[in-house]
């Protein structure tokens, strides 16, 4: 925290904070001794992931001017670019050594949570990279997915379009039920749980795999247009009316 320039009461109340804390462990009517935790941040406490980052955000640091990464909480991600593919592995190997060795000092990296995609549009034969951690060799996949957004090796985001538009289908019929002339909610209601449900998801991650071929993303307008369809076309008057209403208007 005195890195980011934070000074005064602040630091001092996180200090004392995360001092001298015990845990035990209980199961059923019997508890454990008690054990001094000198490591990582309470769980549950609302200050925990804002700590995490300024913790982790100091990993960035370590990589050379080369290689470029991002980091949201744990998840990390590095990248390079270039037409040797034996420079980018030398590369890539260098950071993952140097990610290794601040781990090692502050945290763990799982190497079994770890993949490597090859991006790349060429049709003729040509190595993947070959990156270890430690010795464990880190598995070279054809898709990877980072925050929610499928990549897949030749950018086409086929995968994650099909994988939204599953997603989608699901709350899809949700909107089939909600849309029931006799009981069935309003079609301002029904609009809301279309911009919640489905329109969030079709939005978020839209910035990166916008970018996709018009015919894939086209795989992504029935779902679209059939949740409209269902939220105007049923008439709004008689779903604000009560069943009991309703069926003494029309007893029939």
């Amino acid at each position: 925290m005195y890195d980011f320039g934070l000074r005064g009461n602040l630091p001092i109340f996180i200090f004392n904070f995360l001092a001298v804390r015990y845990f035990n462990v209980r199961i059923g009517h019997s508890s454990s001794h008690k054990f001094i935790k000198d490591q990582g941040v309470p769980q549950g406490s609302v200050l925990s992931v804002t700590l995490f980052n300024i913790h982790m955000s100091s990993i960035l640091h370590h990589l050379p001017p080369s290689v470029r990464g991002m980091l949201y909480v744990d998840d990390l991600q590095v990248s390079c670019q270039g037409s040797d593919m034996r420079l980018i592995e030398r590369q890539l190997q260098t950071t993952v050594n140097r990610l290794v060795k601040w781990c090692d000092q502050w945290t763990s990296i799982s190497p079994s949570k770890s993949s490597c995609v090859h991006f790349c549009r060429k049709r003729n034969l040509h190595p993947d990279p070959s990156i270890h951690i430690g010795n464990i060799h880190i598995p070279v996949v054809s898709e990877v997915r980072f925050l929610g957004v499928i990549f897949d090796s030749k950018l086409t985001f086929l995968p994650h379009v099909l994988y939204l538009r599953k997603k989608c289908e699901r709350s899809f019929n949700i909107l089939k039920v909600l849309s029931n002339t006799l009981w069935g909610a309003d079609r301002v209601s029904l609009l809301r749980v279309y911009q919640a449900l489905i329109l969030s998801r079709l939005d978020y991650g839209c910035v990166v795999y916008g970018s996709a071929h018009a015919s894939v993303l086209k795989r992504l307008d029935t779902i679209h247009h059939s949740a409209l369809r269902i939220c105007s076309l049923v008439p709004s008057e008689l779903r604000l009316l009560p069943a009991c209403m309703w069926y003494a208007i029309n007893p029939l």
